[in-house]
């Protein structure tokens, strides 16, 4: 690489900040949400089982990296999805096998700093491994885990349980986008779905089965138990009518049409 280059690539990527020890490492990606219509970058971190120490949700300051809030009783040991802006100042956290839900609320106190308050807490909703789709006042999400298949699961912001499509039809891990007013969802096996999110039931639009894997498996595998025979878990993405989506053996360039 040309020394010019080299040198603008250090500078462009320079550390601004860095913050103190956050708590136990889990697989979440931060997440801005608006808190009084500033922006606050969330992290959450892991639970510890074997120590009894709980996991920490984090408000950041982006510009400097300052530890703006705390909500220090986050239930779960291995957590995957980030946090999601439930409006109003309100922070939905899911995750973790069958550890559920949690939403807070966060304030600002006249002293300036800000305090956490837990609205509440479900083991009814959830999500392994992707965070939940907010649409019209109703969270929607996959809540299938290693021991637990509640499949595409409907939720109100005030933690009421709408609906769930349990195996009818199945959904585990798969993946969901939000286009226009449609979701586009995988079931974490093999097919794509349309979905008009509506809180009275579920809705599919259309489906397709997409990505079957011709690849034997071990009855007895760790693959065959938890995962099935494609693994579509991948996040899909969407762009100029094009959805790229894989799992562990393909992957598809697929045009949706409108």
């Amino acid at each position: 690489m040309d020394g010019r280059y080299r040198h603008r690539l250090w500078w462009a990527c320079r550390q601004k900040w860095k913050t103190p020890n956050l708590g136990a490492v889990g697989y979440v990606s931060p997440a801005f949400v608006k808190i009084d219509g500033d922006d606050h970058l969330v992290m959450i971190t892991a639970s510890d089982r074997r120590g009894g120490q709980m996991g920490n949700v984090v408000g950041i300051d982006p510009v400097n990296g300052n530890i703006l809030w705390i909500y220090d009783n986050w239930n779960c040991h291995i957590p995957v999805p980030s946090a999601v802006d439930a409006g109003d100042n309100k922070v939905l956290i899911t995750g973790g096998y069958e550890l559920g839900a949690t939403m807070i609320k966060v304030s600002k106190n006249t002293s300036g700093d800000y305090s956490t308050e837990e609205l509440f807490t479900t083991e009814e909703f959830g999500g392994h491994t992707k965070p939940a789709i907010l649409y019209k006042g109703y969270f929607y999400s996959q809540y299938g885990t290693n021991s637990r298949r509640d499949g595409l699961v409907c939720m109100s912001t005030d933690g009421e349980i709408m609906w769930k499509t349990k195996s009818d039809p199945a959904f585990d891990k798969g993946s969901m986008i939000l286009v226009g007013d449609l979701i586009l969802a995988t079931d974490g096996s093999n097919t794509l779905y349309l979905i008009e999110p509506d809180p009275s039931g579920f809705k599919s639009l259309a489906s397709s089965e997409l990505l079957l894997s011709s690849t034997p498996v071990d009855e007895e595998s760790m693959e065959a138990r938890f995962e099935g025979a494609t693994q579509y878990w991948a996040p899909i993405a969407l762009a100029d009518g094009r959805l790229l989506i894989r799992n562990k053996n393909s992957m598809l360039c697929v045009r949706v049409a409108e």
